[in-house]
């Protein structure tokens, strides 16, 4: 994209440059025809005429003796000018050939010489020098209204100030982004810069704000890694300081009152399940620790989501009875093909499944269905509960998250089991999130 921004840039100067090209000549030849039209003093062009006619009084005064060099003179000059060498009385002694002149009014001639303002169009203009004591040298020439040598600066200056007229605004718009981005570099990320027109600058102003918009989402969501690491380590603090001072406790009984058989097999008990609520702790902290924080690589299959779920919910079964829970799977005729890394997302639904067994009503119905929309499946896990607040609802796949204070960590839970689920499902380029109807719990996911 930026790429093609700053091409993009490049063709409106360049076509800019063109438009104050053309338009340039276009004025330029307008004001000298309108200026030519109006002009009388033809002071330039007489001034340009004599200055010219004098390297050839020079040279017919260095041959001014050789007639048969004076005739090559006026043979060669006819291209330019015509020359002519005339008596005292205007007779033409030597001329151009064909060019039908054969005498002319000195007088005249003399009397014009140093006449500027004629009120024509062009002019047939005489300039005469003495040659010897008895004849003159004539150089004629049509002088047009207007100089020709005027035309180059004024298209210049024409030029430069369409340029500069009409890249005015896009120069200053590019500082006022240079100006921008200056401030967002000085970390004012709620800056934004100023978007106008509907050219490739005005798409840099939006690529700008966009960019700023999403460093601001970036620094939000490092703050909340952050917390969440610092709400990490408080909660881990004090999940890992009650199992481990119940286990300490209970093995000083065992050493103090080891006589009584049955008081030692109740302590192991406590101690093994304090053990195991340690074990579930540390094991679901590593695994969201390295979603989270890793670079992991899903290992994804094409599999089949109707046989998918129904294995999820054979595997789950016997938790679900073993806790008075009745699963159901509801899947639609037509099945379901998508692209999943198997072991992670069965992670999802366990711990989804386990959040309901937990915390919903027992001898209630866990119902799991399946459905389409668009190129993607919706997945929904219902179940009966304590209703959750509107506002919490989002909170619950936050880390250590309880909802109330029921759910604490005797109900056997981790508190991390829904963020990992979240976790999976985003690696996926899913989405997850609940909704609360009555005393129904809908957690949602699309992959």
């Amino acid at each position: 994209m930026r790429g093609k921004n700053f091409g993009g840039i490049r063709a409106a100067f360049l076509l800019i440059f063109l438009v104050s090209l053309i338009f340039s000549i276009v004025i330029t030849l307008v004001i000298n025809g309108v200026w030519r039209y109006k002009q009388t003093d033809y002071s330039d062009q007489i001034r340009n005429f004599t200055f010219n006619c004098k390297g050839i009084y020079e040279e017919i005064d260095e041959n001014i003796n050789n007639d048969e060099r004076l005739k090559d003179i006026v043979s060669r000059d006819t291209i330019k000018f015509k020359v002519f060498i005339v008596d005292k009385q205007g007779n033409v002694i030597l001329g151009p050939e064909n060019n039908g002149i054969k005498q002319f009014d000195i007088n005249k001639i003399l009397s014009e010489q140093y006449k500027s303002n004629f009120d024509k169009n062009n002019i047939i203009y005489y300039d005469i020098k003495l040659l010897g004591e008895d004849r003159y040298v004539v150089v004629s020439d049509v002088l047009y209204k207007g100089d020709n040598s005027k035309l180059f600066p004024l298209g210049i200056l024409i030029f430069l100030a369409l340029f500069l007229l009409l890249t005015y605004g896009k120069v200053k718009y590019i500082n006022s982004l240079s100006k921008g981005l200056v401030e967002i570099s000085k970390g004012n990320l709620n800056y934004r810069v100023e978007v106008k027109g509907r050219d490739e600058l005005s798409i840099l102003g939006k690529n700008i704000n966009y960019m700023t918009e999403e460093l601001m989402n970036l620094k939000e969501r490092e703050k909340e890694i952050e917390n969440n690491k610092d709400k990490l380590i408080v909660s881990v603090s004090h999940d890992l300081r009650t199992p481990l001072t119940s286990i300490i406790g209970y093995i000083k009984l065992i050493k103090e009152n080891y006589k009584e058989k049955d008081d030692i097999n109740k302590y192991i008990d406590i101690i093994d399940n304090k053990s195991s609520r340690l074990e579930e702790l540390i094991n679901d902290l590593f695994e969201y620790t390295k979603l989270t924080s890793c670079d992991i690589k899903l290992e994804k299959v094409n599999i089949s989501l109707n046989e998918f779920m129904r294995q999820v919910v054979e595997g789950m079964m016997p938790t679900c009875n073993q806790n008075n829970f009745n699963i159901l799977l509801e899947a639609s005729d037509e099945d379901l093909n998508v692209d999943v890394d198997p072991a992670k997302m069965v992670r999802v639904f366990e711990n989804i499944i386990s959040n309901a067994i937990r915390y919903g009503n027992k001898k209630s119905d866990i119902n799991i269905k399946i459905s389409k929309t668009e190129n993607r499946a919706i997945i929904r896990v219902e179940n009966e509960g304590k209703p959750i607040k509107e506002e919490e609802l989002n909170k619950i796949f936050d880390m250590f998250y309880r909802a109330d204070e029921s759910r604490n960590n005797q109900t056997g839970g981790s508190g991390i089991g829904l963020s990992i689920a979240k976790s999976i499902v985003e690696l996926h380029g899913g989405k997850i999130w609940a909704e609360c109807e009555g005393n129904k719990i809908c957690i949602d996911i699309i992959i």
